[in-house]
C-alpha cells in the first residue's frame, strides 16, 4: 500500500533522475489511493495534465517541487551515495558516486569538498588504473570512505540538515568543518 512518504519519494526520483512521464503516468493511473494521499486539488492536477505535451515533464516537475520536502529526499539520496562508497567494492561504481558527489559539491554542498577535491585531483588514466588494479583502489578510497563515515556521522547526528536542494543547516563546531579550512590536511592522510 502506498503512504504519502513514499509517494513523494518517487516523485522526487522522478524529477531528480529525470524519469520517463510515460511511466509516471503510468504509476499515476495505476495507484488509485494517490487520491486521497496527494490531495484532491494536486491529484486532479496531476490526471488532467496531457502527458503527451512536449512541456509535461516541466509542469510535472514545477507541481512536484511545490509539493513535496525536498530537502528530506535530498538528504537520503545523499546518504545513499556516501552509504554506497562505504560498501560497494566495485571501482568502476565508486569513481561514478565521486563524481556525482563532485556535482553536488559544485552546485552547493560545500560538506562534499574532500570528495570532490579527490575526484577531480584524480587524472582520467589514473582512474582506468583503479578499475584494473583493485590494490590502488583499495589504498585510494580508504580517505574517501573516512570522509564518507564521517559525513554520515553529521547526518546522523542532525549536525548537517539539507533543507531545500543544494541549501543546507550546519551545525558543526569549527573544529568538525575541516574540509572549509584544512583541506591540505585532509588530502594528505590519503
Amino acid at each position: 500500500m502506498l503512504d504519502l512518504i513514499s509517494a513523494h519519494r518517487y516523485l522526487y526520483f522522478l524529477i531528480k533522475n529525470q524519469g520517463s512521464i510515460a511511466e509516471f503516468e503510468q504509476w499515476l493511473y495505476s495507484n488509485d489511493e494517490l487520491e486521497q494521499i496527494l490531495g484532491e486539488q494536486e491529484y486532479y492536477e496531476f490526471i488532467s495534465r496531457n502527458y503527451k505535451n512536449k512541456y509535461a515533464f516541466l509542469e510535472t516537475e514545477k507541481q512536484v517541487y511545490r509539493i513535496i520536502q525536498l530537502g528530506r529526499f535530498e538528504q537520503e539520496r545523499l546518504e545513499l551515495l556516501l552509504n554506497e562508497l562505504l560498501t560497494l567494492e566495485d571501482a568502476s561504481r565508486q569513481l561514478e558516486i565521486m563524481h556525482v558527489l563532485y556535482e553536488e559539491y559544485c552546485s552547493g554542498y560545500s560538506f562534499l569538498r574532500y570528495i570532490a577535491l579527490t575526484y577531480i585531483t584524480t587524472s582520467d588514466e589514473y582512474k582506468e588504473i583503479l578499475i584494473e588494479d583493485k590494490q590502488k583502489n583499495n589504498s585510494y578510497i580508504t580517505g574517501v570512505r573516512r570522509e564518507a563515515s564521517r559525513l554520515l556521522g553529521f547526518f546522523g547526528r542532525n549536525e548537517i540538515i539539507i533543507e531545500e536542494e543544494h541549501e543546507f543547516i550546519d551545525h558543526r563546531t569549527e573544529k568538525d568543518r575541516i574540509e572549509m579550512h584544512s583541506i591540505d590536511k585532509m588530502l594528505n592522510q590519503k
